[in-house]
């Protein structure tokens, strides 16, 4: 009886000690943040969300671009994704494009939602960049990026 005793008692202490072992913050579920995109002028900032997160690669990942523009998205426009190595600053793979005006172009001032697949991801180092764009030609009308995902 007092064998049993000292045993739930070990295993009571055991649990508890394993229940105080903080989680390295790598194991916990997180969501890519993505930010404002750093050129001069600042163009808006676009909201995304990306499925799945985190990005796997060699897998298809759909883009959800959400957000407004202070002007109207001129016919031509495209929403394109693409990866990009912190270190070198190279783009990794291909630019992936969908065009904006499918069914009529977004006004200035109205909200607009556009998803864009990226199928076959290439593989991607540590740490990547996500770039998220709403482009005429060379005219970069909004963007956002996610930095050292």
């Amino acid at each position: 009886m007092n064998r049993n005793f000292i045993f739930v008692f070990i295993l009571l202490a055991s649990l508890s000690i394993v229940n105080a072992i903080p989680i390295p913050h790598k194991l916990l579920k997180r969501t890519t943040e993505f930010t404002e995109c750093r050129q001069s002028p600042t163009p808006p900032l676009l909201s995304v969300v990306i499925s799945p997160d985190p990005v796997v690669s060699g897998n298809t990942v759909t883009f959800t671009a959400t957000g407004s523009l202070n002007q109207d998205v001129p016919d031509g426009s495209d929403l394109i994704a693409f990866f990009g190595d912190s270190s070198s600053s190279k783009i990794i793979g291909d630019i992936k494009r969908a065009p904006m005006c499918d069914g009529g172009c977004p006004r200035a001032g109205a909200q607009f939602t556009k998803t864009l697949d990226y199928s076959d991801v290439p593989g991607l180092p540590n740490p990547y960049d996500i770039v998220v764009g709403v482009v005429k030609n060379t005219d970069v009308l909004a963007c956002a990026v996610a930095i050292n995902v």
